[in-house]
């Protein structure tokens, strides 16, 4: 999920004249969009609400080199900073003022100088060059980080006491950001324990830093669960834990972070709604957590508390999760999926689940993949293409 966020411009900018610079290997080549899936909220791209098996590009998007998607919404980095979204729009998440779904990109107005997205279920996160984050969208728990107890923000304010923030992730109710030092920073809904805090808060309203965690690169965000990358490789997790997505061996919920069992060569990171993903430095995969659809690709539907191998997965870049499905990028351009496929989310032309990955169906030069779901589920791939 990493790349899927990290700009090219990134890449040759001084973050917040902290001397942060992203590392080449997490920029991308400025492309177009592609999408697949559930269209009923426009999440597609193409003006239409239809369902789509099979992968096409969304007209006239060019120059990406981020993206994420919500549970009906996609938020896309351009390459000069300014971001454009499109999709389910009920409580603000497309930043334009209105809580109108809108079927195709247009910018959000006033913002700029951006180099990182992402998208939670029903709000969104930017990350500018100074390294202050804006939010918008539903603020119900406190996810927009602003303090304030307004409910729905349709324009981007600005989270509190961030100024050194350099990635950030978002899922169901909570937001995270990993700052210049290292830290990770947490705020929105703590019911599962996911803001990593030692007191049994409900709503934390603005950031606070999740205990005992250094030399963290990378976050990812699940339904009430949380993960981290280390610089080392390993990855720490908290949060709930019904169904193993904090992958030790057990099935105990917990507010302070342990590792991950087993993983000490990740690179990259991603969460589901209940399942976590790795990507090693082989370029195999690993997931673990819920699995009643095969979204942990491993060949079965059992739920597993501890990481398992990613069937028949090599050469991955990137990698993302829904609340059913998983998807991964490759070195070869390709794009495969596998979990749910209820509304052609796998994007092979059927309707048949998948418990290993198959291939996304006329898609090539794939650099970053992204899932969405709700009561529908969609998937995006960020591409070569132009």
């Amino acid at each position: 999920m990493l790349r899927n966020v990290i700009s090219a411009v990134a890449a040759a900018i001084v973050v917040g004249g902290l001397g942060l610079i992203e590392p080449a290997s997490a920029a991308t080549t400025p492309g177009g969009v592609s999408a697949w899936g559930s269209g009923g909220y426009g999440e597609l791209g193409d003006g239409s609400t239809s369902e789509r098996l099979l992968a096409a590009p969304v007209p006239g998007l060019t120059d990406v080199v981020g993206i994420d998607s919500g549970r009906g919404h996609v938020i896309a980095l351009k390459s000069d900073g300014t971001v454009v979204t499109w999709g389910s729009n009920g409580f603000g998440q497309l930043g334009d003022g209105t809580r109108t779904n809108r079927g195709t990109p247009a910018l959000v107005p006033g913002v700029s100088g951006v180099v990182a997205v992402a998208a939670g279920s029903d709000h969104s996160l930017a990350v500018r060059s100074d390294g202050t984050v804006l939010a918008w969208g539903w603020n119900g728990s406190g996810e927009l980080g602003d303090g304030s107890n307004i409910t729905v923000q349709t324009s981007p304010v600005r989270v509190q006491g961030l100024t050194n923030a350099r990635s950030v992730s978002a899922n169901n109710r909570h937001s995270l950001a990993v700052t210049a030092d290292g830290t990770v920073m947490a705020w929105g809904s703590n019911n599962g324990g996911q803001l990593g805090s030692s007191d049994t808060t409900e709503v934390r309203r603005v950031p606070a830093p999740v205990r005992g965690l250094t030399n963290v690169t990378g976050v990812a965000a699940g339904s009430e669960f949380s993960l981290a990358l280390h610089a080392d490789g390993t990855v720490s997790a908290w949060g709930r834990n019904r169904a193993g997505q904090l992958g030790d061996g057990t099935n105990t919920t917990r507010s302070d972070p342990r590792r991950v069992s087993g993983l000490t060569n990740a690179i990259d990171i991603a969460a589901g709604g209940t399942h976590g993903l790795a990507v090693l430095t082989d370029g195999s995969a690993r997931a673990w957590g819920f699995n009643r659809y095969g979204q942990l690709g491993d060949g079965t539907t059992t739920d597993q508390n501890l990481p398992v191998r990613v069937r028949g997965l090599s050469g991955v870049v990137d990698i993302n999760g829904s609340l059913n499905h998983s998807i991964a990028a490759t070195t070869q351009g390709f794009a495969l999926a596998w979990g749910l496929n209820h509304h052609g989310q796998l994007g092979n032309g059927t309707f048949a689940n998948s418990s290993t990955p198959v291939l996304v169906v006329g898609l090539t030069g794939v650099q970053a993949v992204a899932a969405g779901s709700a009561l529908s589920a969609f998937s995006i791939a960020l591409t070569t293409t132009r």
